[in-house]
């Protein structure tokens, strides 16, 4: 049976779209595939052309009778060619009112369309079938109707807000609703309208850039900037939408609203933003705009802000501050999601044990989805969960295509997703993923950084290496970019530059993961000394801190000794760490990979090759 893999590079060979978050060539520039839009009614493919305007099927021409639901599962597929429409999207779709028989229904009406395609499950042509998540049209896709079936997006930014009052400890506030505007603005057609994300767009905080300076280095047309005033439980919200083209305003508007009525605000907002784009509105469900008492809505905001500052203590401050919305407003979706979002960030930091931290998201990301179903963070955060503890392969893609689909604006879900993807070693789809994100958010130095992550686990180290120093050249204390930079020179063979790029990553940080990575590189390089004094630290850790046990295997690999660090790494598998989930794809293990012990590791973490 062919891997994964091998399945996407057959049919990449036949020209096929193939990725989840598939990007399609045009002009050299790359579209995603959300801002694919047919130009005209007649879609062809194979030997069958679709009128979606008169809804006829024809073969060479001649009409081809199909029925109506198994014609509307060929539209949803053809609209997202290459792309993943999951059972539950079909269903919702399709059979929102149907609980009791759905499943039936579906497979007899895709068997129906396949029949008259002359198509099978077992050897596809057309439609490629994912078991128990859904389908994906694989086959190419002409739309000779117009010039191109692909519109490029309207691109818009979302300027940070002004804090008018003053006073520093309402940033918070300011920076939360500018946060909040790019999330509703992301809800309102993600086909046609694309929003860059905030950390891209807080880098304009307080600049001295003209419009015209800041829509050309965001490569947007469009740009939304506002201001807030705060006084006591009210609050003053302005906001002006401008064309960068002609520096036309095509809307303003000014609110005074107490604190309670922000949500409205924001959806009220994005709705006239939709009319002066053309867009379509925010759906029937976001209009509806929970009302939340002002405490928990300033807790949450506190929390979004902390939670933005990415360190172990901004995030304990963060899980503290949602907690609080939450003592307050019990059915905050979004807390219950930032909650769980920190929790596995603590883990990472090695601030909360991997099962812990993995129970604790788990329980918050859950209770974020069962309140709002129709949030596409909550589905993020409960892929992560999915993901990185439960080893849950299958439905960490579909509740991460899920949130995608729900909020194509949402930065995160495409950086985890491309992650997910390194691991299943689906190297060009995680290239694909990466490049949605940045897309949305081009300054982001970590997303910067991630794009050398297919490169580095397909054994492109050349091409890493270049990636990695080009961002270094204009970040270079980022000490993130410094440990990867140390993986690739290590499997280079590359030890003096490898050391030296650790060394720098522990000087700009403590960072926990390069000290033993170091003490790795010590090894290979044959300064044993030196990698055991490090291992020692490590293994008689008396701060109470989470040392992940696939770190200190990766000591023993460097030492040669294959049969420690096994053990280690069946630690690792206890402990549930995210490490782990790599065990796949890092180069770092192929010293021991043809080791039965190693085989063995990879069915207890659902990872062997089918």
């Amino acid at each position: 049976m062919k891997t994964t893999y091998e399945r996407v590079s057959r049919l990449r060979s036949r020209g096929v779209a193939t990725l989840p978050a598939e990007i399609a060539s045009k002009g050299g520039q790359l579209l995603s595939r959300n801002e694919m839009k047919f130009s005209g009614s007649i879609v062809r493919f194979g030997t069958f052309e679709v009128d979606l305007e008169s809804r006829e099927l024809r073969k060479h021409g001649l009409h081809v009778r199909l029925e109506e639901k198994p014609f509307q599962i060929l539209e949803l597929l053809l609209e997202q060619a290459g792309r993943v429409v999951t059972r539950r999207a079909l269903r919702e779709k399709l059979w929102p009112d149907t609980h009791v028989g759905y499943d039936q229904n579906l497979n007899t009406a895709v068997n129906k369309l396949r029949e008259l395609l002359g198509d099978s499950a077992q050897s596809s042509r057309f439609i490629e079938t994912l078991p128990r998540l859904g389908y994906r049209f694989i086959a190419p896709v002409a739309n000779p109707a117009g010039s191109s079936s692909l519109v490029a997006k309207k691109m818009l930014a979302v300027l940070p807000f002004e804090n008018l009052g003053g006073d520093p400890d309402q940033e918070y506030f300011a920076d939360g609703l500018t946060e909040e505007m790019i999330s509703h603005l992301g809800q309102l057609d993600p086909r046609r309208l694309g929003v860059i994300a905030r950390t891209s767009a807080i880098q304009y905080k307080n600049t001295r850039k003209s419009i015209t300076e800041i829509a050309a280095d965001l490569k947007v047309s469009y740009i939304l900037e506002g201001s807030v005033r705060c006084e006591g439980n009210g609050t003053r919200i302005t906001a002006q939408l401008i064309e960068v083209a002609d520096q036309t305003h095509l809307w303003s508007a000014s609110y005074d609203r107490d604190l309670r009525d922000i949500l409205s605000v924001q959806a009220d907002v994005a709705r006239q933003v939709g009319r002066a784009l053309s867009l379509e509105l925010l759906a029937d469900g976001a209009s509806k705009s929970p009302v939340f008492a002002p405490a928990a809505h300033e807790a949450y905001l506190r929390g979004r802000f902390y939670f933005g500052q990415r360190t172990e203590e901004a995030l304990k401050k963060a899980v503290s501050s949602f907690e609080t919305a939450l003592s307050i407003e019990p059915n905050c979706a979004r807390s219950y999601s930032g909650i769980a979002d920190c929790c596995c960030l603590l883990s990472w930091f090695g601030a909360l044990t991997p099962k812990i931290a993995g129970q604790k998201a788990a329980v918050a990301a859950t209770r974020a989805v069962e309140i709002d179903a129709s949030l596409g963070e909550s589905h993020a955060s409960l892929a992560l969960v999915r993901f990185w503890y439960d080893w849950n392969w299958e439905a960490a893609e579909e509740e991460f295509l899920r949130a995608i689909e729900l909020n194509p604006s949402y930065t995160s879900a495409y950086q985890w997703y491309a992650a997910y993807l390194n691991t299943q070693g689906r190297f060009e789809e995680a290239q694909a993923a990466q490049q949605s994100a940045r897309e949305l958010d081009p300054f982001s130095l970590i997303l910067n950084m991630n794009v050398a992550d297919p490169l580095f686990f397909s054994r492109q180290y050349d091409l890493a290496v270049r990636q990695l120093v080009a961002l270094l050249e204009h970040e270079p204390r980022f000490f993130p970019a410094l440990f990867q930079l140390g993986r690739v020179y290590v499997q280079m063979e590359m030890y003096a530059e490898a050391i030296a790029a650790f060394e720098q990553a522990l000087q700009f940080s403590r960072q926990q993961e390069a000290l033993p990575a170091l003490a790795h590189a010590y090894a290979l390089a044959g300064r044993t000394p030196e990698a055991r004094v490090i291992l020692e630290e490590m293994t008689n850790d008396k701060t109470g801190r989470y040392v992940a046990s696939p770190m200190v295997a990766r000591v023993y690999l460097g030492l040669g000794e294959y049969e420690t660090a096994l053990d280690w790494l069946e630690k690792g598998i206890e402990e549930r760490s995210y490490w782990m989930v790599f065990l796949k794809s890092d180069p770092v293990y192929d010293p021991i990979r043809s080791h039965p012990r190693f085989g063995d590791l990879l069915k207890l973490a659902g990872l062997a090759s089918s």
